[in-house]
């Protein structure tokens, strides 16, 4: 507890102190000290994620329509409201404290309600996988989590195993719980088996806050390809009579997984019509900044009929694209029609 208290109070996105960095660093190092963990390990291998959920399948499924994930989520909140209204108990105080964000002092009252012999709802939990999650530190792409996330990581998988232990069977929402802390953590392919075990599980399956969860996590973690896997999986169920909805958060997270700068980009590039038609369909049209940043993926992947598609978009959206880039399109252009005449003229 001591040490999750001290992490969160010098961490370097949270303290105005000009050495935050060295003294978070300092208490890793100690931290890994009292575990008596080699100075270079992160943290000890966890156990692999287990799923408890009956993949029987269904008879048949069944299409829910959004009043009946409203009344769920009502529902689902009802035990927290009592908690509230009634004299202070285990729950509220663990609320309270995730509230003002004290994730140490919460996790310190869920060890004194086991020593009181009292058995946390899957509400519980789940408050506390949410709390482990909004303090972890994003990593930025290609590089490791801190050791703050790479122990909360532990913690969240930690609270997932007990609550397993003790029969608590996680609800929808306490899954959308764990997608989110596994994508802050940078645990991308668990997050993908989460997300995997979801989709084939009738009682579980995802709609547009576990997708958009999803596209977050991938783009934002810069795997851009698996974004591009989860929306084929998307487009899959929409022939069924699930019919997850895209929200303009979806189409702006796959606008980046289809055009953003990388490796890749020219297979990912291909994936763009489609989401574009899409977002036609829905009467979504790009800003004039992502317009010009899928123009410019364009030019650099040699996809002139798919940028001209996009300078189609113009008009309509009353956009300004930029002159250079306008002038880099008519110059690609050009150079595709000497390089077609040049093939036409020359012997075979």
């Amino acid at each position: 507890m001591a040490y999750y208290r001290l992490a969160m109070l010098h961490h370097p996105d949270k303290s105005n102190e000009p050495n935050a960095q060295e003294r978070f660093n300092e208490i890793g190092a100690a931290y890994r000290s009292i575990l008596e963990l080699p100075d270079g390990a992160e943290h000890e291998p966890h156990q692999p994620f287990h799923d408890p959920v009956d993949h029987t399948p269904p008879p048949f499924n069944e299409a829910f329509p959004t009043w009946a994930h409203k009344l769920q989520a009502y529902l689902h909140r009802i035990p927290e409201r009592f908690d509230r209204w009634l004299m202070p108990s285990f729950s509220s105080t663990i609320y309270e404290h995730l509230k003002v964000g004290e994730l140490a002092e919460a996790l310190g009252v869920l060890e004194e309600m086991r020593m009181e012999g009292e058995q946390p709802s899957h509400a519980v939990y789940e408050m506390l996988i949410r709390g482990c999650a909004i303090a972890m530190r994003r990593p930025t792409p290609g590089r490791p989590a801190d050791h703050l996330t790479i122990n909360l990581i532990g913690k969240v998988l930690e609270l997932w195993g007990d609550m397993l232990a003790i029969g608590r069977k996680p609800d929808y929402m306490t899954y959308i719980e764990l997608l989110r802390a596994l994508g802050k953590g940078g645990r991308v392919k668990d997050a993908m088996l989460v997300f995997e075990q979801m989709c084939g599980n009738h009682r579980l399956l995802p709609e547009q806050r576990a997708f958009d969860s999803m596209y977050e996590l991938c783009v934002l973690s810069g795997h851009y390809k698996e974004a591009l896997q989860v929306f084929e999986e998307q487009e899959e169920m929409r022939k069924s009579l699930w019919k997850p909805r895209y929200t303009p958060v979806s189409f702006s997270l796959l606008l980046t997984a289809a055009a953003e700068r990388g490796p890749d980009v020219a297979t990912r590039l291909h994936t763009l019509p489609r989401i574009l038609e899409l977002m036609q369909s829905h009467g979504i049209i790009p800003r004039p900044q992502t317009c010009e940043r899928l123009l410019d993926s364009c030019i650099a992947a040699g996809e002139l009929e798919l940028g001209r598609r996009i300078l189609a978009l113009a008009p309509d959206a009353k956009i300004k694209i930029k002159p250079s880039l306008l002038a880099a399109v008519a110059e690609v252009s050009a150079l595709g029609e000497n390089d077609a005449a040049t093939k036409a003229i020359s012997p075979p």
